[in-house]
């Protein structure tokens, strides 16, 4: 039964309205000078497990709006914002959008082959570290283009609180999920 394309859409959507009230009610942890946690990156990787590529998309995208209305027009002036909040917003989209598209397929591999609960957890949280594995060095990269960020180094320590945060609390989440509804939804053969 071939499934509508909207679902990852509405999932994405959902996930990303979510994100972008944290950011408007500034629910925001830092964690140092360059680090902090909040319930955003969590919506991104349960966005991009369930709804795939296209609901990581919208995820991100309001993510992004987020981050740029609440968040970079405290960090830069004014005049600033147009430029280089803009182009702030496009390298940090492209970073979380390449860093997630792995959640979503790791986790297909994951829901596919793990049959025992500890397993499944276990996976996930291994999802979760590759997750940030990837999305630290893009970040550094991408983002240091448009802003001096501190060393790869310093970006790793600040994130290791926000990556043991987001597993666990992610963690939570799939064990309080029933097991049918931590399916991913964006699997389908729409060519068939």
């Amino acid at each position: 039964m071939k499934k509508p394309v909207w679902i990852p859409i509405v999932i994405g959507g959902l996930l990303g309205i979510l994100d972008l009230a944290s950011w408007a009610g500034d629910f925001v942890i830092p964690l140092g000078p360059y680090g902090a946690t909040g319930p955003q990156e969590i919506f991104i990787t349960m966005s991009a497990a369930l709804g795939g590529p296209l609901g990581l998309f919208v995820t991100c995208l309001l993510h992004e709006v987020g981050n740029y209305a609440f968040s970079l027009v405290t960090l830069f002036s004014p005049e600033e914002v147009a430029s280089t909040g803009t182009l702030y917003s496009i390298a940090d989209f492209s970073a979380h959008v390449l860093a997630a598209l792995t959640v979503a397929y790791c986790y297909k591999v994951l829901h596919e082959r793990a049959q025992k609960e500890y397993v499944f957890i276990a996976g996930w949280i291994l999802v979760v570290v590759i997750y940030y594995t990837l999305l630290v060095p893009l970040q550094f990269f991408l983002v240091g283009f448009v802003i001096d960020l501190p060393p790869l180094s310093v970006l790793f320590r600040n994130f290791l609180p926000e990556l043991l945060v987001v597993a666990i609390i992610s963690m939570l989440i799939w064990i309080a999920l029933p097991r049918r509804y931590r399916r991913p939804l964006w699997i389908q053969r729409y060519l068939d």
